[in-house]
């Protein structure tokens, strides 16, 4: 995951990649860029600036607004669906969209598994194996991380946010990504029931728009876990970890 500084500079946001070089903040306005000139909700992308004599960064249009994930913690249950509807329009008006000339998702996937520490060698290997098995050479446009904290409301309309994993890939994929981050996040919540019900909300919602079914979406889980796994929290990693060996028998 990538270290970020950011700030507001009257109209404009800076977006300054600490943990990155240069080519990985050249490829994020690029990324941004492309989705901008294909019509969706996106934050216009200026350009790349310097800062000072080592530091470069991204500036881009400032939006006015606050988190769908407001509506999405609400105490009410209709707002928090109505979050998940907004997220899955959002979601499916991208997936719409041809992404050929972009980074495959699994490329992704490929360096988040192999970067970590917390599998072991023959698991990385059996999830790079199962994960090539699955590559079907979809070029759908796919953002990588797609959840309620990067979709953004300014009384307007409703804006996609952090492009810089966008890529091309399996549509099916990328929900797992997202059905998989709202199953842990709100694993943090104190209600077990709401656990369920969110993660699992979002799945029919995403399934009935897409056409995608449920078991296309599941089979990417346990490559899911193997990305998702690589964080410093031992609770939430040891959450991670009882999802490797995810079998749907639904």
């Amino acid at each position: 995951m990538s270290i970020t500084r950011t700030y507001r500079d009257g109209d404009k946001f800076i977006k300054m990649f600490l943990s990155e070089d240069f080519e990985y903040l050249e490829n994020s306005y690029k990324s941004q860029k492309f989705v901008y000139d294909a019509g969706l909700p996106v934050p216009a992308v200026y350009g790349i600036i310097k800062v000072n004599d080592t530091e470069y960064a991204i500036e881009m249009e400032y939006i006015e607004g606050k988190s769908l994930s407001e509506m999405y913690n609400s105490d009410s249950e209709s707002e928090r669906d109505e979050a998940l509807r907004i997220m899955v329009k959002l979601q499916c008006q991208m997936i719409d969209i041809d992404a050929s000339g972009q980074p495959p998702l699994t490329d992704y996937f490929k360096q988040e598994i192999t970067a970590t520490q917390y599998l072991t060698a023959e698991e990385k290997q059996t999830l790079l194996a199962l994960m090539h098995s699955f590559d079907n050479g979809k070029t759908n446009l796919c953002h990588g991380d797609i959840h309620v904290y990067n979709i953004m409301y300014n009384g307007d309309k409703h804006w996609i946010i952090d492009w810089e994993d966008a890529c091309k890939g399996d549509p099916a994929a990328d929900a797992c990504m997202t059905y998989f981050y709202l199953v842990r996040n709100d694993a943090k919540t104190p209600s077990k029931n709401a656990i369920v019900a969110s993660a699992e909300k979002y799945l029919q919602l995403f399934c009935e728009k897409s056409g995608i079914t449920r078991a296309e979406v599941l089979v990417w889980l346990p490559i899911i876990v193997g990305v998702q796994i690589n964080i410093n929290d031992d609770d939430d990693r040891k959450f991670i970890r009882n999802y490797f060996d995810y079998q749907d028998r639904t």
